[in-house]
C-alpha cells in the first residue's frame, strides 16, 4: 500500500482506487509540506462533522484541540520519525473533542516531502470508558473514607460538580416524600435560590410524566435525555412562572437515577448539564454504578450513627446507673455497720445470759450482714473501678500468711465444705494487701456456692522466681463451654444445668478480681467443665511499684 500511494497523485486518473479511498470505513487524510489538508476520505468527515469545503485546504493544526501537539507531531514527521497510534484531541463542527488514535505514513520524492497519509481510528468512547472507570474507583475509595453523612455527601458533590455535571442532586425518600438531602451546582450563588425553589415546589412521587422523580421511584428505571428540547421543558412546566425558570437553567441533557439498596429504591440522583457535552450510554451506566455506590455509602453511614447514637445512649445509661450506684451503696453503708454493731452487742448480751438459741440467731444474723455489707462494698468499688477511682496502698506482706487467714475466716463462716489447703513455703511479696486478700475472698466464696453437692475446696499455692500463683479449685457445677467468655464481664452470673436457675450476688466480683489482678500487673484465669467443677488461678509478681495504680 505504501509503495502504491507514492505513485500515486489525486489527478491522475486512478478513479478506481479514489473511489476505494473515498468510501473507505477507515477514517483518511492526506497534508502537504505547509501542514494543509489536500484530501480527506468520507468517513473522516463524518468523523469530525465538516463539509468538504470546510475541512480541506485547511491547515490540520485549525482541528487539533492541543495546538502545540500538531506542531510537534508534523517536526517528527518532517525529521523522517514513523508515528504509529499516536493519541490526539480533534475539534469537531459542534465544538465536541473527538479522541483518536493516529497513524501517519509519509510519501517522499526524491527526498522530498510530498504529503502524509493518515489514518484517523476513534477512541473517544473507550477513553471516556476508562476515564470514568478511574473516576468511579477513585470516588469508591473516597467515600468509604467516611461514615459521616453530611462529610460523604460533600465528598460526593465535590466530585461530581463541576467535571460532570453543573446541577446536582441527592433525594431520599423518607416517609413517602423525596427529601432533598444535597443540592450542588457550578455557580455557589443559584445554590441558595434553588433550595428555596424546591422549598415551594416539593417533588410529587405521584408524577407519571417520564423523566420526573416520581417516574424513575415507580420505575425503577435511569431516565437519559441526552437532548433537552424546548417541546420537553413545555410538557414538564406547570404553570408559566415554571416554564420561565426551566428556560433560565438552560438544561442541555439529564440523567435521573434511582439509588437501590438491595432491589429497593431510597432515593434519587440527578445529574443535570448546562453545556453542549451530551450524556450517552455510557454516562447513564457510570451514573447506575455510581448511585448505587452512594446509596451503600448513605446505608452505612446510617447504620453506623444509629450505632453511634446507640453506644452513646447506652454510655449515658451506665453513666446514671454508676451514679445511682455509687449512691445508694453510700447510703446503705451507714445504716448496715449500726445494724451489725447491735448486733454483735445484742448477741454478746445474750451469750452472758447464757441465751444460747438467741445468741445463735444473732450469730447467723450477723454473718448474712457481712454479706450484705459484701455486697454493698462490691456495688462501691464498681462505680470506683469504671471511673478509674480505686485506690491501690502497695505495701510488703506474707502471702501465704494472707491465704491462710482468709481461708481460715472463710472455714469458719461454712459449715458444708472442708476448705483444704496446699501452699508453698511462705513468700513476701508487694502489693495491696487488702485488695489482694478480697480477690482470694471472692474465689473461695464463688467455690463454696457453686459446688453445693461437693464438700471439697482445694487452695494451693505455687513460687517461681519472680512470681507467686494462688488456685482455687471447687468440684461444683462448673461453667457452660458457651458462657466462658463472658465469666469476667460485670453483672454475670453463672446458671446452673436449669438454664433458669441462678446463685445469689450481683455477679461483680469476678470482674472487679480481674481489674484488681490487672492493676497488680497479673494474670487471672480459669479452666472449668460444667458438672465437674473449676479453677480459678491468679498470678502476681513479688515486685510492684511503690506508687498507688
Amino acid at each position: 500500500m505504501k509503495n502504491l500511494l507514492q505513485k500515486v497523485e489525486l489527478n491522475t486518473g486512478h478513479e478506481q482506487l479514489k473511489d476505494f479511498l473515498d468510501n473507505a470505513s477507515v477514517s483518511i487524510h492526506w497534508v502537504d509540506e505547509n501542514g494543509i489538508i489536500v484530501y480527506a476520505n468520507k468517513a473522516e468527515l463524518d468523523l469530525l462533522g465538516y463539509t468538504a469545503e470546510e475541512y480541506i485546504g485547511h491547515k490540520i493544526s485549525e482541528f487539533h484541540a492541543d495546538q502545540p501537539a500538531s506542531k510537534i507531531i508534523f517536526s517528527k514527521l518532517m525529521n523522517h520519525e514513523q508515528l504509529n497510534n499516536h493519541e490526539a484531541r480533534l475539534r469537531c463542527k459542534d465544538g465536541s473533542i473527538r479522541e483518536v488514535l493516529i497513524n501517519f505514513d509519509v510519501c517522499w520524492q526524491e527526498d522530498k516531502f510530498v504529503h502524509t497519509c493518515c489514518f484517523t481510528r476513534d477512541i473517544t468512547s473507550r477513553k471516556k470508558v476508562e476515564k470514568l472507570l478511574r473516576f468511579l474507583n477513585k470516588a469508591s475509595k473516597e467515600l468509604t473514607a467516611t461514615l459521616d453523612t453530611q462529610e460523604a455527601l460533600d465528598r460526593i458533590a465535590k466530585f461530581i460538580v463541576p467535571d460532570y455535571a453543573d446541577w446536582f442532586t441527592i433525594d431520599i425518600l423518607k416517609d413517602d416524600k423525596a427529601e432533598l438531602v444535597k443540592l450542588a451546582h457550578a455557580d455557589p450563588n443559584k445554590i441558595g435560590w434553588a433550595k428555596m425553589y424546591r422549598e415551594k415546589n416539593p417533588v410529587d412521587l405521584n408524577d407519571e410524566t417520564f423523566g420526573s422523580i416520581g417516574y424513575v421511584v415507580r420505575t425503577k428505571e435511569a431516565v437519559l435525555v441526552s437532548g433537552i428540547a424546548d417541546d420537553m421543558i413545555e410538557a414538564s412546566a406547570k404553570d408559566a412562572g415554571h416554564l420561565e425558570i426551566l428556560r433560565n437553567l438552560s438544561l442541555k441533557c439529564a440523567m435521573i437515577v434511582p439509588m437501590l439498596n438491595k432491589g429497593n429504591v431510597i432515593g434519587v440522583v440527578c445529574f443535570l448539564s448546562c453545556t453542549s457535552n451530551k450524556y450517552d450510554e455510557n454516562d447513564l451506566s457510570f451514573a447506575r454504578d455510581f448511585s448505587n455506590r452512594i446509596a451503600l455509602t448513605l446505608e452505612n453511614s446510617r447504620l453506623y450513627e444509629e450505632a453511634k447514637k446507640d453506644i452513646e445512649r447506652r454510655i449515658e445509661l451506665d453513666r446514671i446507673k454508676d451514679e445511682f450506684l455509687s449512691m445508694a451503696s453510700h447510703e446503705l453503708k451507714t445504716p448496715v455497720t449500726s445494724l451489725k454493731a447491735f448486733t454483735q452487742v445484742l448477741q454478746m448480751t445474750f451469750e452472758k445470759e447464757e441465751n444460747h438459741k438467741a445468741a445463735d440467731l444473732l450469730s447467723k444474723m450477723n454473718k448474712q450482714i457481712d454479706k450484705l455489707n459484701r455486697l454493698i462494698v462490691d456495688l462501691l468499688d464498681i462505680t470506683k473501678v469504671d471511673k478509674g477511682e480505686l485506690i491501690f496502698d502497695v505495701e510488703e506482706f506474707d502471702f501465704n500468711k494472707l491465704v491462710e487467714e482468709i481461708a481460715e475466716e472463710m472455714q469458719r463462716t461454712t459449715q458444708t465444705h472442708t476448705i483444704k489447703q496446699q501452699l508453698a513455703n511462705s513468700e513476701i511479696i508487694n502489693g495491696d494487701k487488702n485488695r489482694i486478700g478480697q480477690v482470694i475472698t471472692n474465689l473461695i466464696s464463688n467455690a463454696i456456692k457453686y459446688s453445693p453437692n461437693s464438700s471439697k475446696i482445694i487452695v494451693q499455692s505455687s513460687v517461681d522466681k519472680d512470681h507467686v500463683k494462688l488456685c482455687v479449685k471447687d468440684f461444683g457445677i462448673g461453667i457452660p463451654s458457651d458462657d466462658q467468655s463472658k465469666i469476667f464481664n460485670r453483672f454475670y452470673r453463672v446458671h446452673g444445668k436449669n438454664k433458669h436457675s441462678t446463685f445469689p450476688g450481683l455477679g461483680l466480683g469476678l470482674y472487679i478480681s480481674s481489674r484488681i489482678i490487672k492493676k497488680h500487673s497479673g494474670i487471672i484465669e480459669f479452666d472449668s467443665v460444667e458438672e465437674q467443677g473449676s479453677t480459678f488461678c491468679f498470678t502476681l509478681p513479688k515486685k510492684q511499684s511503690t506508687e498507688n495504680k
